[in-house]
């Protein structure tokens, strides 16, 4: 088991990608944190690692306040005594212009964005250095490295946070700290394009609550079965692989990365390429 014996809190797992990482660390011999706003989902995603043998617990946890950050951080120590590895994964994304975009909206985004990744790392790196090491990993998105209209608070958001990757990186490398970024492209959840990561300005609502247009064609193929493996969205267990790679130790010598999880999209000039 490539996690055995170490201890993962895992943001934003009560769905999707956080889901699939926290069931995925679990299976691999992790003792798995779930933490989640929606203690529904938190709890669902327990019970299921649990049906497979593997350890976790539930954590209400609002990445937007302090006290809900330091009060996950107490309740993983009481439980398992260690933190060696973080993965900062909730999220929003709101959609606007920026003209479009509301100075509270902008505030959220970036608040649950990118601010929640420091109040998690301030409150768990001091716990990493006295273990002697711990790995982090922020799950960013494309939009972080390339533009796509009317998100203009979510793109800076990621942005900011492939910035504090780098910077967490260079600032604990003696301390044995490593910290990467995942981008996902497209992820689809349950045969319905997930909320989260480069889908989202298709399914957002505009600033006066009405849906956006229906899903492009592009969204269509991508979701045909039919289409090869590499034209199809991708799958929250491909971006829980990616983040099982940098967080074991077979990652030991990867730090201040970010990796590109899109079955090639961006590697293209053309979008429908």
């Amino acid at each position: 088991m490539r996690l055995r014996g170490k201890v993962a809190i895992i943001t934003g797992a009560g769905n999707g990608i956080g889901r699939a990482t926290a069931w995925l660390f679990a299976q691999e011999g992790a003792r798995v944190v779930v933490a989640d706003r929606d203690m529904d989902a938190a709890r669902d995603c327990v019970a299921a690692i649990q049906a497979a043998s593997g350890v976790a617990h539930a954590v209400e946890t609002d990445v937007s306040q302090d006290t809900s950050v330091a009060d996950l951080v107490e309740t993983t120590l009481d439980l398992y005594g260690a933190i060696d590895i973080l993965m900062n994964n909730a999220g929003v994304s709101i959609g606007g212009s920026v003209v479009a975009t509301e100075p509270e909206r902008w505030a959220r985004t970036l608040d649950v964005n990118l601010s929640s990744a420091y109040r998690t790392c301030r409150a768990v790196i001091p716990q990493m250095i006295q273990q002697g090491g711990g790995s982090i990993i922020n799950i960013v998105s494309l939009q972080g490295l390339y533009g796509y209209p009317h998100f203009a608070a979510y793109a800076a958001s990621k942005a900011g946070l492939i910035g504090l990757t780098r910077q967490i990186a260079v600032e604990y490398r003696d301390q044995n700290i490593r910290c990467n970024a995942i981008s996902p492209g497209g992820v689809i959840v349950a045969n319905k394009p997930a909320r989260t990561q480069r889908l989202e300005p298709q399914f957002a609502h505009n600033p006066s609550g009405s849906p956006s247009p229906t899903p492009s064609a592009d969204t269509a193929r991508r979701t045909s079965p039919t289409a090869s493996r590499l034209r199809q969205f991708g799958r929250p267990e491909d971006i829980a692989y990616a983040a099982l790679f940098l967080a074991s130790d077979e990652a030991a010598h990867i730090s201040g990365h970010n990796l590109v999880v899109d079955g090639g999209e961006s590697a293209s000039v053309s979008e429908h390429a």
